[in-house]
């Protein structure tokens, strides 16, 4: 058996990349954890996520919402920078952003992985989920002390906050069953589509991606053809939900493509298909 050793470094390098940007995502959910205030959950954000970037030491955090500048002292702003949008209740209320503070190298036209700017945007999502409860947590407070009151305005907040929580799964969900009415299976060589993620559990924000999984069985043509087709939907998407939200994303669909094969030997995504627990949902089949 011959193994390519600079492919198998690259394997490795790559695991160990993911493996940051995992214990970065379990920081952020400790910190979500702690109960924190506004100011100093978003302080504790900014100290402590920089170790799920490709290169920490040089790497600095800067939030700024509602106004106000999060940041630790000792550093100064640069050309490198990656940014996501921190949207509350549809409305962009910030920014967080990630600087190195000096050159290392290019990936494609950044010094940032593609898979940063997903972390990045994922921990956006997360601020911002954050904050949104502790403004339902206070609404509800001030609710509670109106109903001792006897405060009878009639007003359902309750019904309310249940809406804002379901208006972009809804809007998704839509956009999905549409996109499945309109897929030619047998044009695109794809045997079925399935739901999967945040869109499927009900569970999405406002930066959230539509994932999206393809049981495929064409040839290679078709196989650009339906990404093409794909791509064509999350552009539009990610426009419209621009408009809606103030949230800029380069595509609203996160597409993932299985075979015969990859189902045959549940690999990565193809596990779901049929699974019992945590299973794509089937849209359309042949």
């Amino acid at each position: 058996m011959v193994i390519d050793k600079e492919h198998y470094e690259d394997k490795i390098a790559r695991l160990k990349e993911r493996e940051k940007e995992m214990k970065c995502l379990y920081k952020v959910q400790d910190i979500i954890n702690s109960n924190l205030s506004v100011d100093d959950f978003l302080m504790e954000i900014t100290r402590h996520i920089w170790g799920g970037w490709q290169y920490p030491n040089i790497a600095r955090v800067k939030i700024i919402f509602e106004g106000k500048i999060y940041v630790e002292p000792g550093w100064a702003e640069t050309e490198w920078v990656q940014s996501a949008d921190i949207v509350v209740d549809d409305k962009v209320c910030g920014k967080i952003e990630v600087y190195y503070t000096e050159f290392k190298r290019i990936v494609r036209d950044s010094q940032f992985l593609p898979e940063e700017q997903k972390l990045l945007n994922t921990i956006a999502n997360k601020i911002a989920a954050y904050i949104f409860n502790l403004k339902v947590k206070l609404t509800l407070e001030i609710l509670s002390k109106e109903e001792k009151e006897k405060d009878k305005s009639g007003i359902n907040f309750h019904g309310l906050l249940a809406d804002w929580s379901d208006i972009h799964w809804v809007w998704r969900n839509n956009m999905v069953t549409r996109m499945a009415e309109k897929l030619n299976l047998e044009a695109f060589g794809v045997k079925a589509m399935y739901l999967i993620g945040s869109v499927k559990d009900a569970t999405c924000g406002p930066a959230s991606d539509i994932d999206i999984l393809i049981h495929f069985d064409g040839n290679g043509h078709q196989r650009k053809q339906l990404e093409a087709w794909f791509e064509g939907w999350g552009l539009c998407l990610s426009e419209m939900n621009f408009s809606k939200t103030g949230y800029k994303t380069d595509g609203l669909i996160d597409l993932h493509i299985v075979t015969d094969a990859d189902i045959d030997s549940k690999n990565s995504f193809a596990s779901m298909i049929g699974a019992v627990n945590n299973g794509a949902k089937l849209l359309k089949k042949i």
